[in-house]
């Protein structure tokens, strides 16, 4: 598909060397990590601070009332996770992961595919959380909802910093 040299990766039948991929990935990285942000930065905002203030607001009604005005106006939880969906596939196929070889089960069998299997899941299990529970009163559940977040970052890092820091690199195939 691309081939190498000194002066950057060129896309074959191109006419000259065209960084194709590479000038997709560090914006997708850029926008990988704000969405991570807005998305476990919401969350935390929300269960940590507004959450407990629009408690122990007085009248009990102005509290609801923030809170009805939260729901009504949305979150960049949904938008965040699209961002997520987009600019994951990106750094993926920059990778070399195919959409072909992650569908037949074939990637998640390799190391870095294990990692990735288990950093799915657990977005899965935050997103059904947000579907499922939202903004309800859940407080033992949002807090294991956001070590799920935690976690999540410590596996991000793992697959991108522990091959330089290990000194080896992931192979697909």
């Amino acid at each position: 598909m691309y081939g190498g040299g000194s002066r950057g990766r060129c896309v074959l039948g191109s006419a000259y060397p065209v960084r194709a991929k590479m000038d997709w990935y560090l914006p997708s990285v850029v926008l990988h990590i704000l969405a991570v942000l807005f998305w476990f930065g919401h969350m935390f905002f929300w269960s940590i601070v507004v959450g407990p203030i629009t408690k122990k607001i007085a009248p009990p009604e102005s509290g609801q009332l923030l809170r009805q005005a939260s729901l009504r106006y949305g979150g960049l939880g949904w938008p965040a996770l699209a961002v997520l969906l987009i600019t994951g596939i990106v750094m993926l196929a920059y990778r070399g992961a195919t959409i072909q070889q992650m569908m037949s089960g074939e990637f998640f069998l390799t190391p870095f595919g294990r990692i990735l299997r288990t950093k799915f899941l657990l977005v899965a299990c935050m997103m059904l959380y947000q579907f499922l529970i939202g903004h309800r009163s859940a407080p033992r559940l949002i807090y294991l909802n956001m070590l799920a977040g935690l976690v999540i970052v410590g596996l991000s890092i793992l697959l991108t910093r522990a091959p330089t820091y290990f000194g080896f690199a992931w192979k697909f195939f």
